[in-house]
Parts: C-alpha cells; structure tokens; sequence
C-alpha cells in the first residue's frame, strides 16, 4: 500500500511530533524538580557519606542526560518538520502560478 503525502503534511506532522516531545521532557523535568527530594541514609563514616551522595548525583545526572536527549530528538524533529513546511508552501507557490 502507497501512500501520498504532501511534504507540507507531512512537515506539519513532523513538527507537532517535535513540538509534543519537547513539551513532554519540559513537563517531566519541571515534575521532578518539584517531587525530588534527596534519599541520603544516614552514614557511619566519611566512605559511606561520600558513595551515598555520590550515588544520587549519578542518580540525578542520568535523569538529565535522559531529558536531554528527549528534548534533543524533539528539536531535531521539529527542525525537519519546519524545513518540509516551507518546501511545502514553495511547492505549493510555484504550483499555483504556472505563468512564472
């Protein structure tokens, strides 16, 4: 089965795509920064301190990277909707009008 699909459409779609995913990570990093709250236990020695916090730094750093490349993809997504966008305007213009 084909399917025809204009760029402009196909843009559109592209964009909101990028558009939903870049609002997603932003509703996802806004929510844990509201909900996070650090789980340091208690620690009997200076070692036990240092790998506790150290874990949730690491803990905290993955998270990021992860929103980070949501939002990264989002962008990408979103760059290739709006150029498919205005291929899809300029094809459509130069449709339009046969005379030029």
């Amino acid at each position: 089965v084909k399917v025809n699909i204009s760029p402009l459409h196909l843009g559109l779609l592209l964009l909101v795509i990028g558009v939903l995913l870049i609002v997603f990570g932003a509703y996802l990093a806004y929510n844990t920064y509201v909900s996070y709250t650090p789980i340091l236990p208690r620690a009997l020695s200076l070692e036990e301190a240092v790998t506790n916090t150290a874990y949730e730094l690491v803990n905290v750093a993955v998270k990021l990277g992860f929103l980070g490349v949501l939002v990264w993809c989002g962008s990408i997504i979103t760059k290739h909707g709006v150029s498919l966008v205005v291929e899809g305007y300029r094809v459509n213009k130069v449709s339009k009008c046969p005379g030029q």
